[in-house]
């Protein structure tokens, strides 16, 4: 099956572990051939930085179209109309099923044109803004932005198949903000790459790491990280942690500037907080390993799925509609986050039968479905094709 993936929203790099790159990787080892067309900028360093517009392959096989785009409308309302010229690719490659990477594009007006002469193309959408980091209504230029998005949906929708949320809020958001029906709405978790977890070898990764920085068995090795901010929450989880005996915290990820001077003088202030740094995406898995219990007291990333796929405990504030990263009971939520709470929790799984529950659990097959293997078919599941069509 020819299936094409418009990734037209941000800056595409093409070694990234994002949703943008895995399906495609994991959807093209399912035997597919797979193009992405998407922008001509990249981020380095958490600056966006433009590069040419090209055409070429990567190593997995998957086709890559960068464009550039023109604004379309009038100030202040322009940046809305960012138009790439996709349709003539769209003819050439003749996909059978289209996934477009948020609903915000107004270049999907031209994917609707080749479903009108392609009927049996298969239409995909997905959402990652939720009420945390999406839209909000303040004033006439946010309801008049939100009328136009509305308007782009409820046109593009009687065509489109599927419209996945990456969580069950963001799933939510779209029906809410968007207006799009919940007959249309399904939850596409994101996940981890099978290919950086290395679970053959877990046990001797867990031990190495616990070795290097002086954790012990009898040590209950808490792990955390990410981009370190006041949303995280990471200064409770270090005040909650360094008052207890037999209680490590280990810390990867890089930090604000404007919390680097409080942060080092906390994690200096106990001695059993261990700080890493800033560690390579393929290398966070190892780290997650490591732990007897994963805990994300703040904001969601996509780190809360990729310390359920690692297969270890977890635990995370619990958000409204965030619950998927529960499957049967391989973590658990706070639902008032202080240092009072924090430590409450801890107490209550350090070496107890819930702990070792929900370690079984995490162990077990319940915990696939963070793995972008499993995540790639779902995103096929309502093709109906002819397997013999595609692969005589």
């Amino acid at each position: 099956m020819k299936i094409l993936h418009l990734c037209l929203d941000a800056p595409f790099n093409d070694d990234w572990g994002y949703q943008d790159n895995l399906l495609p990787k994991y959807q093209k080892k399912l035997g597919h051939s797979v193009t992405i067309i998407t922008t001509n900028t990249i981020q380095e360093n958490g600056i966006i930085k433009k590069v040419d517009c090209a055409r070429y392959f990567l190593n997995n096989g998957i086709e890559i179209i960068r464009l550039d785009y023109k604004t379309v409308g009038f100030y202040p309302f322009k940046k809305l109309k960012k138009k790439f010229d996709i349709y003539p690719l769209i003819i050439e490659l003749k996909p059978d099923y289209i996934f477009s990477h948020g609903l915000l594009n107004y270049s999907f007006y031209q994917v609707i044109r080749y479903k009108k002469k392609v009927h049996d193309c298969i239409l995909i959408q997905d959402n990652h803004l939720d009420e945390n980091i999406g839209f909000k209504v303040h004033n006439i230029k946010d309801f008049v932005i939100r009328g136009y998005y509305r308007h782009l949906n409820r046109y593009t929708q009687k065509y489109v198949t599927k419209v996945y949320g990456v969580t069950p809020w963001r799933k939510t958001y779209a029906e809410k903000y968007f207006k799009i029906s919940p007959q249309k709405t399904d939850v596409l978790i994101m996940g981890a790459d099978d290919e950086n977890i290395d679970f053959e070898n877990k046990i001797k990764i867990k031990n190495t790491i616990r070795e290097q920085y002086g954790v012990t068995q009898n040590d209950f090795l808490i792990v955390t990280g990410g981009k370190i901010d006041q949303k995280k929450n990471i200064d409770l989880l270090i005040d909650a942690c360094g008052n207890q005996n037999n209680v490590k915290l280990l810390i990867f990820g890089s930090i604000i500037d404007e919390m680097k001077t409080d942060f080092s003088k906390k994690i200096n202030k106990y001695s059993n907080i261990i700080y890493v740094g800033w560690v390579n995406s393929e290398k966070v898995y190892d780290y997650f390993f490591s732990a007897d219990l994963v805990f994300f007291p703040g904001q969601h990333s996509v780190l809360w799925e990729q310390a359920c796929a690692s297969k270890v405990p977890c635990v995370f504030k619990r958000w409204k509609g965030m619950t998927h990263v529960n499957n049967g009971g391989n973590a658990d939520f706070l639902n008032d986050i202080s240092i009072q709470s924090i430590t409450d929790k801890i107490q209550e799984l350090r070496f107890t039968d819930k702990y070792f529950h929900m370690k079984e659990i995490a162990n077990s097959s319940a915990t696939d479905v963070y793995l972008y293997s499993n995540i790639a078919r779902k995103s096929l599941e309502c093709v109906e094709w002819n397997e013999k069509k595609y692969f005589e």
